[in-house]
């Protein structure tokens, strides 16, 4: 662009794009800058951030109250009838769209405390995630990590082994990281040292992606959403630095961008390396070197903190695999829900379009959504809740950091953990929250319908009917 005019109009439609993108990011449609924070530092888990095994909850100190998820077993179960006296009053705010379906359950019973309209299909947005979340807990192992490798090639070729690392860094890895935990550079120092030590100066990096193949999109998505860079492809090798970035489009090949920036760390380490294509490794061929993602666990905690589209596809995809299902949108989703049914949970009702939350067409009734936590709470799924102490915390981190904050909601600050999801039309959230009395809940609101005061008056009303439970003892 060399003319004024033609900067004008770039500078233009940078702004609309990135106008757009704030909308959709606003309404926790993609993850992007006004839906993300860098987590405090706190007690682990912490978005970002690894986590030692083993893992209790994490939260904000908030004075005389009980850790997130725990709560006092001996704190008294609150009153059905009185739970209701508390929140129905708010579900009538005109800040809300007509249709609104809550569930309230005991964290420890999984007792029905409340239920409004729970049984209903409804538009859940990004919580459509907690669904995926539960299924990839269930059958990938939480501890262990997603390794990248590199094996010898054809000839004088190398080899780039996808393992479902989506974040990888192009230089160093950070061991406290999750985004970019293991390095490029690391892994090329390694396949440097091997070269050199017979004698090998030159390489061409092919790339294997064998692993837990598929689409790049998910079939529903809409094609605007990813060329404007509102999400990215789903791959099984990606850069750390290629995450979705409003205003420009992602790599149309991840696992290739990442193969190149291998080559060029291999460059910088004295081999002269050209990209080469996508192959599969050779039957028995040596490794040279690997490098190991954050725990599986905090990927997908990072994926649920930030509400990642793509990262939640991937993992998805990775665990439907194991579990011997192909890698298209279609047995993926009805792998989730398969897997939902064999643990009990009931889907009747659930339509799943992807694994995100993303496309247009899924519905998830509130009662499934208060089934899933409660099997993390009680200690059904000891896994899930693994996924449930990783959520993002009212008023601190995650796509929550600036929830929790307008007056009347403020008690749940530090109290509530939960994963969000709004749409245009849409507002959600589920996840657990401690009442003054100590115990521990689980819950469930979903909204559907045109926001007469706006998205953002709309999760205001959502997030005083959630505080209204962490100061109600409710008996």
């Amino acid at each position: 662009m060399r003319t004024a005019g033609k900067v004008a109009a770039g500078a233009g439609a940078l702004l609309i794009a990135l106008g757009a993108y704030a909308t959709l990011d606003v309404y926790d449609k993609v993850p992007g800058v006004l839906t993300r924070a860098d987590a405090v530092r706190a007690p682990v888990p912490v978005a970002g951030r690894t986590t030692p095994p083993p893992v209790a909850s994490a939260r904000p100190p908030v004075a005389g109250r009980p850790a997130l998820l725990t709560g006092r077993s001996n704190a008294p179960v609150p009153v059905p009838a009185k739970v209701g006296d508390v929140v129905r009053p708010l579900l009538k705010s005109k800040n809300l769209g007509p249709t609104t379906a809550v569930t309230v359950r005991d964290g420890q019973t999984g007792q029905h405390l409340l239920d409004v309209d729970a049984d209903g299909a409804h538009t859940p947005a990004s919580i459509t995630k907690m669904l995926s979340a539960y299924a990839i807990s269930s059958t990938l192992d939480m501890g262990a990590t997603l390794d990248t490798t590199v094996t010898s090639g054809a000839g004088s070729s190398v080899v780039l082994v996808a393992g479902g690392d989506t974040v990888l860094a192009p230089g160093k890895g950070d061991p406290a990281a999750i985004n970019g935990h293991a390095g490029l550079e690391d892994l090329a120092v390694q396949v440097a040292t091997q070269l050199k030590a017979k004698g090998q100066t030159s390489t061409t990096v092919d790339y294997d992606l064998s692993y837990a193949p598929g689409p790049l999109q998910a079939a529903h998505w809409d094609q605007g959403n990813v060329d404007m860079g509102f999400t990215t492809r789903i791959a099984m090798l990606g850069l750390s630095t290629k995450r979705s970035d409003p205003g420009h489009a992602p790599p149309k090949d991840p696992a290739r961008t990442a193969a190149d920036a291998f080559a060029k760390a291999l460059a910088a380490q004295g081999i002269s390396a050209t990209l080469g294509k996508q192959t599969t490794k050779p039957t028995g061929a040596a490794r040279l070197g690997v490098v190991h993602s954050a725990p599986i666990a905090d990927v997908l905690g990072l994926a649920l903190q930030d509400s990642d589209n793509a990262m939640i596809e991937s993992l998805a995809r990775q665990a439907a695999a194991k579990a011997g299902k192909p890698g298209d949108t279609a047995s993926v989703t009805g792998w989730v829900l398969d897997t939902l049914r064999k643990d009990g949970i009931d889907t009747r009702g659930v339509k799943l379009a992807d694994a995100c939350g993303l496309s247009d067409g899924t519905t998830i009734p509130a009662r499934v959504l208060g089934d899933l936590v409660v099997h993390g709470t009680t200690g059904r799924s000891k896994p899930f809740h693994e996924v449930l102490t990783r959520l993002p915390v009212a008023a601190w981190n995650g796509t929550l950091h600036d929830r929790f904050t307008v007056d009347g909601a403020t008690s749940g600050a530090g109290v509530v953990r939960a994963k969000t999801g709004s749409l245009p039309s849409v507002s959600s959230l589920t996840g657990t929250v401690v009442d003054a009395d100590g115990r521990l809940l689980a819950f469930a609101v979903i909204n559907n319908g045109k926001q007469a005061g706006g998205a953002l008056e709309t999760r205001a009303s959502l997030d005083r009917i959630v505080a209204a439970l962490a100061t109600c003892g409710c008996r």
